[in-house]
Order: C-alpha cells, then sequence, then structure tokens
C-alpha cells in the first residue's frame, strides 16, 4: 500500500509535537513517540499498561545514531552488518541524559534499526530516537492492520494522537532482542531467523 505524502508529514508533525503515533513496522504495527521525550513515553506507558521494569526500545536512523545514545561492543560488529536495518533489536549500554526514563533499563537502551521505508524515514526526518513498542496493549496480540490497533486503544482514557496507515502486514513475530554480556551473545527474545 502506497502512503500518502501528506500523511507522512502529518505523522512526522505528531511525533515533533509531541504526539503519539501508530505507525507500520517490519514487524507489526508500532506506537511511537519522541524517545527524549518524557511526557509521551510516559502516555505511551499508560496506554499500554506497560509494567515499569520494561523499558521502551527504540529505532534509530543510522550507526552514527546508535553511537549517540549506546556503547557498541565490537563482539556486536559482524552481527550489526549481518542483520541491520531489521527484525533484530540490540540492548546497550547507555550514559545518554536525553533519553526519556522510559527507554531506560539498567543502565540500557534497546534500539534496532527499520527495514520498513516509512519507519525509517520516520526516524531520520525526527533526528532523534523513535520509540517503536508494539501497538497493543499489554498482554494482548500485536496489531497487524490499523483497525486492530485501533481497537486495541478504543475503550481507554488516552489514545494514540495519529495512525499512519501502511496497510495490512505479513504477520511475522516480533523483532529478536539480544544483548552483549561479558562478551558473549544473549537472547532475551527469539525473532524470525537465526544469528
Amino acid at each position: 500500500m502506497e502512503i500518502n505524502e501528506e500523511d507522512v508529514e502529518r505523522a512526522l508533525a505528531t511525533l515533533k509535537q509531541g504526539g503519539v503515533l501508530v505507525f507500520p513496522t517490519e514487524t507489526s504495527y508500532g506506537l511511537g513517540c519522541d524517545a527524549t521525550n518524557p511526557q509521551a513515553t510516559e502516555r505511551i506507558m499508560r496506554m499500554k499498561d506497560r509494567p515499569r521494569d520494561q523499558a521502551l526500545s527504540v529505532l534509530v536512523s543510522d550507526r552514527a545514531m546508535v553511537e549517540v545514545y549506546g556503547k557498541v561492543d565490537p563482539v556486536l560488529e559482524s552481527i550489526i552488518g549481518k542483520h541491520w536495518p531489521g527484525p533484530l533489536t540490540i540492548v546497550f549500554p547507555t550514559t545518554n541524559p536525553f533519553l526519556s526514563p522510559d527507554c531506560v533499563h539498567g543502565g540500557t537502551i534497546a534500539m534496532r534499526i527499520s527495514s520498513h521505508p516509512i519507519a525509517q524515514r520516520l526516524v531520520t526526518a525526527l533526528g532523534k530516537p523513535l520509540v517503536a513498542t508494539s501497538a497493543n496493549v499489554h498482554g494482548h496480540s500485536a496489531a497487524y492492520s490499523i483497525e486492530e490497533a485501533r481497537k486495541q486503544f478504543a475503550q481507554r482514557d488516552d489514545g494514540p494522537d495519529a495512525y499512519l496507515d501502511g496497510g495490512v502486514l505479513s504477520e511475522v513475530p516480533a523483532s529478536m532482542i539480544i544483548e552483549c554480556v561479558k562478551g558473549e551473545i544473549v537472547v532475551h527474545r527469539m525473532g524470525s531467523f537465526k544469528l
């Protein structure tokens, strides 16, 4: 499905104004906001009923943005080269003071470079990490269409400010999540491929 240019610009304006957006990714529809805006990330935590011990993962535009917000262990280099952009989220140590506390857990941040052209365009134009958590209430199924995402938040006191319709997405697993711990790769969540 081709997305109208004006819709993309409106979605971007929502993010820049501190709003919450539902948008397509390479896995499912994501719920996103500026990851440096604590008021926006707090809204997402409430919308999802997300447990406070589960930090929000983010999309970054490129390797340069990864370096701004996280410290890359050399062990990860070949994995990054092989699987980014794509559905691989990597947990990195961070000391960046500008990130919302909702995106940091135990001094780490979970980042990925998206292979979806719209998600990639949004984070590039935003110029900051873009929260990308699944567009569903915690414990419910991921949304693969805008209609499914709207249903998830229809009964909530607060919902997304805008929806960017990318059509019906293929039902694929959530991104794999890995972390390098003392030189060893630890898999926190399996994905749709093997490392």
